[in-house]
């Protein structure tokens, strides 16, 4: 049985309208007169179906919380938000904070669920396949070091996302990133001091993604993040963000305190076009070889039909 959809701060008439259809079609629907709903009790939150959104013009708040709901561990969950042309026009803070999609309100009820259904449709795979156990399955393939999924876990979560991606008719991006030269550090202060940095670099990643992304470690100091949903020029900015901050950090090593810097590889299937799942990080890695190449400690995008910005 499906979870409830979560309607809060309805203050837009279609969102009620939505919300009265949604409840006219099966659905079990709730109405919250504050986003801070969002931030109820962790066990409740786990079990929405969606989140439709009110936007009402306190920008740094709405996104603040749209960030803590991330951040509390809700993967899967569709979160829509409803507004005005100011809040179309900061899709992209929104999407960045943790919104999936942003309609105007000018849009009729049957249109905005006609746009959200295949996103909603992802919601109820992914809450499926949870109840399902694949969470038991997850933790008997993480890797040692870092705790992240590892190379055969994330070979299981691309041929998902990509056959979800497929069917809801969204994009799929990937990024396979690694440290610069990390073997001058495992010479200038031991393997230790590496080991120690690879495990901090993916901590890094993981703060930087949305929670339900997915960042594995695919061996040595490689790793890979795939991000449902996220065409190119998104995925370029997300890792732009990784860049930045793994260039702005000091990672902690055996009494020692160690900068490094990282490039990484993007690449982007859209919906409609060829869709090979392994391509994708194929591409990916092309991507970060061509980095390599080009003087390391940058983003880049393959195909390079128009070359990303170093960051």
């Amino acid at each position: 049985m499906p979870g409830p959809i979560l309607v809060a701060r309805p203050l837009w008439p279609v969102l009620r309208r939505v919300g009265d259809l949604l409840s006219r079609r099966g659905c079990s629907v709730e109405t919250a007169g504050s986003w801070s709903a969002l931030l109820a009790e962790p066990g409740r939150r786990a079990g929405l179906a969606a989140v439709l959104l009110g936007e009402y013009g306190s920008v740094a708040e709405e996104e603040g919380i749209l960030r803590r709901f991330r951040d509390g561990g809700t993967p899967g969950i569709p979160v829509l938000l409803i507004g005005g042309q100011s809040a179309v026009r900061r899709t992209r803070r929104f999407r960045e904070a943790g919104a999936d999609m942003v309609f105007a309100a000018d849009l009729s009820e049957e249109e905005i669920l006609d746009r959200a259904q295949p996103l909603l449709a992802y919601g109820e795979m992914y809450r499926k396949a949870v109840l399902a156990g694949r969470e038991l399955s997850d933790l008997a393939m993480r890797d040692g070091l870092t705790g992240l999924p590892d190379r055969r876990r994330f070979s299981l979560e691309l041929e998902r996302s990509a056959e979800t991606a497929r069917r809801i008719g969204r994009p799929l991006s990937c990024i396979v990133t690694d440290i610069d030269d990390l073997r001058r550090v495992n010479e200038a202060y031991g393997q230790v001091v590496g080991d120690s940095v690879i495990r901090q670099f993916g901590g890094v990643l993981s703060r930087v993604k949305r929670s339900y992304d997915t960042v594995a470690r695919l061996g040595g100091d490689q790793f890979v993040w795939l991000l449902l949903g996220v065409g190119g020029d998104e995925a370029v900015r997300a890792a732009a963000r990784a860049h930045r901050l793994v260039s702005g950090s000091v990672f902690n090593g055996a009494h020692r305190s160690v900068r490094v810097t990282a490039t990484f590889g993007v690449a982007s299937l859209s919906p409609g076009g060829e869709w090979n799942a392994q391509t994708l990080v194929e591409n990916a890695d092309r991507a970060l070889y061509w980095g390599k190449e080009s003087g390391k400690n940058v983003v880049r995008f393959y195909p390079p039909v128009k070359e990303a910005a170093d960051a």
